[in-house]
């Protein structure tokens, strides 16, 4: 096997390799502006392999807009202090899509010390990110729902006490307790009620409120 063949086998080595990863590498001649992707890259932009040159210009074209001014500034800070960098970057896709990019790079000086080349690798972590994003989503939702049932339970508590005292003093003939009892009660439903509607920015409830607009039924309705 001549040196050639051994290069290309190793090539396609690679790509298979990049491609099981979802991962493509890149190597930006920033002098001229010439930058060299793997195939992998191209179709983790939703491009062809080697469809296009792909220039510093059309590779910000690619990049979320919302993400472009960052990128830029960590390039231009790599540009300036050689460091090498690090960032999660959104790109769309032709069709619309949006994918994660984890990238990495470096910067290599010339002789004169500036920027001549910039080299890395980008890892699609979209199926990551959008994983981690719905643990976190439903991790919110489980503690919405904790908190909203320790709400109930302690609002159902505060006004049966209240209730179950009020009653004790109407069997002991003693109205004016209860009355005492079922107007305290009241009042600590309406501040656990205001506690509770606070973040969406409601009035807080005033006296009579909290009556219903028709009576309960002995059904429990």
């Amino acid at each position: 096997m001549d040196a050639e063949e051994e290069l290309r086998l190793l090539q396609q080595r690679m790509d298979n390799a990049q491609a099981l990863a979802n991962m493509g590498d890149y190597d930006w001649h920033i002098p001229t502006d010439t930058n060299r992707w793997s195939d992998q890259l191209y179709r983790i932009y939703g491009h062809e392999p080697q469809s296009f040159n792909a220039t510093y210009e059309r590779f910000l074209s690619f990049i979320h807009p919302d993400d472009r001014e960052r990128i830029q500034a960590i390039h231009q800070h790599a540009y300036t202090t050689g460091e090498p960098y690090e960032m999660i970057e959104r790109v769309v896709r032709p069709d619309g899509e949006v994918r994660y990019l984890h990238s990495n790079g470096q910067v290599i000086m010339g002789a004169d010390g500036s920027p001549e080349r910039m080299r890395g690798t980008c890892v699609d972590v979209t199926d990551q990110v959008l994983a981690e994003r719905e643990r976190e989503a439903a991790a919110a939702r489980l503690g919405e729902v904790r908190l909203r049932r320790r709400q109930a339970a302690e609002i159902n508590d505060n006004v049966v006490q209240g209730v179950t005292a009020a009653m004790y003093a109407l069997e002991l003939d003693d109205a004016e307790s209860a009355l005492t009892y079922l107007t305290r009660t009241l009042e600590s439903a309406r501040t656990m009620m205001n506690d509770l509607i606070e973040p969406l920015g409601e009035d807080e409830l005033e006296a009579g409120d909290l009556v219903r607009a028709q009576p309960a039924t002995l059904d429990g309705a």
